[in-house]
């Protein structure tokens, strides 16, 4: 071989050689993408479960507590409002439905905030693609 068919050789193997490893650069990056989508998936996934076991436990003790202070107030009205306790039944269960359904109301405008969106990885997945878009087009010129 000559000494420019060897130059030639070395180049060509050069840039196969860099492309190779641009390649496999671009393919860990994707997994590191993946990856890390997962993890913000998942860590999304637990303070779901974690917010849903507190809102379970909370309204369960709630509603135990509350059935025995209605109650009470309801003897409380009938002994001091001298009204029949079938009022007083009634009037403690309508300011309970009020309020009921203005917590509802509550926790519905709450829950629209929520979202599932990575929005964090794909930011730095479209980063990354716009920074891949300029090397290759470095590398044409």
């Amino acid at each position: 071989m000559t000494t420019q068919q060897e130059e030639t050789h070395t180049r060509r193997n050069g840039i196969i050689g860099l492309l190779g490893g641009l390649l496999g650069d671009l393919r860990t990056l994707f997994r590191q993408e993946l990856q890390l989508l997962r993890d913000e998936f998942f860590l999304e996934i637990d303070k779901i479960r974690q917010a849903a076991f507190a809102v379970g436990a909370g309204i369960g003790l709630t509603i135990i507590g509350g059935l025995f202070l209605f109650i009470m107030l309801v003897h409380v009205l009938h002994q001091y409002a001298s009204l029949p306790l079938w009022a007083c039944y009634g009037l403690i269960g309508v300011i309970l439905l009020a309020v009921g359904s203005a917590l509802l109301i509550k926790a519905k405008q709450s829950l629209q905030n929520f979202n599932l969106m990575p929005r964090r990885t794909l930011r730095s997945m479209k980063e990354d693609a716009q920074w891949i878009k300029e090397q290759i087009s470095l590398n044409k010129t």
